[in-house]
């Protein structure tokens, strides 16, 4: 069997796979478009051309806080992501790249963290919360994410391997320790911190648990736990709900698109692997 016969059944397999896996998303759309008596009919049929409900969209985005719980997760989200890119690079540099005394024991206790599941966390948090006053507001949401153990652990090895001269050459020119890290070191860390970004962002915006238990008021939702109480308002409004799923997926959707291709290259590039 030639090369391009074998190239060409393998396309065609991997066709086939990815069309079992995209018919979920494809089936959303589909009903997102109809009124609720077409949603079950038999035989099925794809899209009514003729008959296309755009009012689903038009009364998921004014008649519903939909709005309100896009702007919650977009919030949320932006200010996690940036605080713990922020931190994380600081971790890594700190144990990676300065070193000092025990810091080796130090991090081997931050790793021992990481075996602690976060759902025995969430009680402690809720009454520290609770006593300072943060419950049932974004900031409940964003602290606990800030500091991420892993991305912590990522940096430090992309700064085990960071050329130290590039520093040294920083420190002969009068710069110090945090000037240092902001001129040189950041700038060359662009690799990794672009691979923790879109992973934590898509790790923060399908959080559930958090705001479940975090947030009391309606309007605070973010848009995972906004889905369910809007599955539990309108549990028989099956192309209302499909449609109000069309519209959380297209932020993360959008940023997958628009940065896949800088996504795979850092993966590639720097040796994060899942």
């Amino acid at each position: 069997m030639s090369q391009n016969v074998r190239y060409t059944i393998r396309s065609v397999i991997f066709l086939l796979i990815g069309l079992v896996f995209i018919t979920p998303l494809l089936w959303m759309v589909s009903t997102s478009l109809k009124f609720e008596n077409q949603v079950f009919e038999r035989p099925f049929v794809f899209i009514h051309w003729g008959q296309i409900n755009w009012d689903n969209y038009r009364q998921i985005l004014t008649e519903t806080a939909f709005p309100a719980w896009l702007w919650n997760s977009v919030f949320v989200v932006l200010i996690s992501v940036v605080l713990r890119l922020l931190l994380s690079a600081l971790g890594g540099y700190a144990f990676g790249f300065l070193k000092f005394r025990y810091s080796d024991t130090i991090f081997f206790f931050f790793l021992m963290t990481m075996f602690i599941p976060y759902q025995l966390t969430l009680l402690p948090q809720f009454i520290s919360f609770r006593f300072i006053g943060l419950l049932d507001t974004h900031w409940a949401l964003i602290i606990p994410n800030i500091v991420d153990i892993l991305s912590i652990f990522l940096m430090r090895q992309f700064f085990l391997s960071f050329p130290k001269e590039l520093v040294h050459a920083a420190y002969m020119e009068g710069s110090g320790i945090f000037r240092s890290f902001i001129k040189v070191a950041l700038p060359l860390a662009r690799t990794p911190l672009l691979t923790l970004g879109l992973l934590s962002f898509f790790m923060i915006w399908d959080q559930y648990y958090q705001p479940l238990i975090f947030l009391h008021s309606k309007e605070m939702y973010t848009i995972p736990i906004g889905l369910q109480s809007f599955q539990t308002q309108f549990g028989k409004q099956y192309a209302l709900q499909m449609a109000l799923a069309c519209l959380a997926i297209i932020p993360v959707l959008g940023v997958f698109l628009a940065l896949q291709k800088q996504f795979i290259e850092s993966i590639v590039s720097s040796g994060l692997k899942g």
